[in-house]
């Protein structure tokens, strides 16, 4: 089934992979196979097939390139109703436009959201697809069932393999619609043996600085806050209240930025505003403490999704600070970000 009727000529995907290895990329057996997938996927798209073909769910550990093969095949494809987007940024945008909607008599919204994101967009790409809310799930779940009956086809990648995409514990029974819905309509590809591109020096780059039992780091982040902040004066919004802000950079404690009921929503205005962040006093997290631990992941997620720059300031290392509990394998992700590049 042609999702674009506009001629295009065949999609060559391998070509930029292996311009890739040429400027420094290993070469890498499921990378290769995860590029020949998505050829497969784009020629499939442009053929004349009775339905939609099957999407792809790329997935394994962080830094394995799993981003930058879904920017490659979003790039390349020759459709004018294509969308990549972050997970983040999806569910926040589709709540926004579900509370802007307004209501009709006897309409299923759920279906007429579906229609216009159909409309917008035959296929999208997903980046960094990850649960942890009920409701979300719950909303995505009979939104996925619309899209894909209209003949969305989709591209996510995730750190997790479909069956273990929920990483809650409780009330997974109600996660198990979306999770066979998108069983069914996408096909998995593990990149787990793939080379960790962050640890051979690519990738997002941040400031993160242990601070000794009894010590501070407010020094250290003085100089740095001196360093990075420029710019036009930017207005703070009103749901926190910042330790120092001037130009373009704002300083945040953990407590004011996790430990209150903030989301993506916040976040998202965060990094819109700024394009420095300062966050000071990052705590080893205990199991109970899961709420502050997810904020903590969604906000670096959103911060580096946007390519914004960030300055910690922990009592222990990245990999240290949330190591169980419901929280601890989302935050995988999180340390492997946090912990790129250290300042000197």
């Amino acid at each position: 089934m042609r999702l674009d009727q506009t001629f295009a000529p065949k999609v060559d995907l391998m070509g930029p992979y292996r311009a890739r290895l040429a400027a420094g990329w290993q070469p890498d057996a499921a990378q290769a196979l995860a590029v020949t997938r998505l050829q497969n996927l784009a020629s499939a798209l442009m053929s004349d097939m009775a339905t939609p073909p099957k999407g792809l769910w790329l997935y394994g550990p962080p830094g394995r390139g799993k981003s930058q093969l879904l920017d490659m095949f979003m790039e390349k494809l020759p459709f004018a109703h294509k969308r990549r987007v972050h997970f983040h940024a999806f569910m926040d945008e589709l709540n926004r436009r579900m509370h802007a909607m307004p209501p009709k008599a006897g309409e299923d919204f759920i279906g007429r959201l579906a229609k216009e994101i159909n409309a917008e967009a035959t296929v999208l790409g997903f980046d960094e697809f990850y649960l942890t809310n009920l409701p979300d799930a719950m909303l995505l779940g009979r939104l996925m069932q619309q899209l894909f009956a209209q003949g969305t086809v989709v591209v996510a990648t995730s750190n997790w393999a479909l069956p273990d995409l929920f990483q809650g514990g409780l009330n997974r029974d109600r996660f198990l619609p979306l999770l066979r819905t998108l069983e069914r309509h996408l096909e998995p590809l593990d990149l787990g043996g793939s080379v960790d591109y962050r640890a051979v020096g690519q990738g997002f780059v941040s400031d993160y600085i242990v601070v000794p039992a009894g010590e501070s780091a407010v020094a250290q982040l003085d100089v740095l806050f001196e360093e990075y902040a420029d710019g036009p004066k930017t207005k703070v919004p009103p749901f926190v209240q910042a330790k120092k802000v001037r130009g373009r950079a704002i300083w945040l404690t953990f407590a004011e930025a996790c430990d209150r009921a903030l989301g993506r929503r916040e976040y998202q205005e965060l990094v819109t505003g700024f394009n420095t962040l300062i966050l000071e006093g990052i705590p080893k997290l205990m199991p109970h403490e899961s709420d502050a631990a997810l904020r903590l992941a969604t906000l670096v997620d959103i911060w580096f999704e946007r390519n914004r720059r960030l300055v910690v300031s922990a009592a222990v290392p990245a990999g240290q600070i949330c190591v169980a509990g419901p929280a601890a394998e989302v935050f995988m992700r999180t340390a492997s970000r946090l912990q790129v590049r250290k300042s000197g």
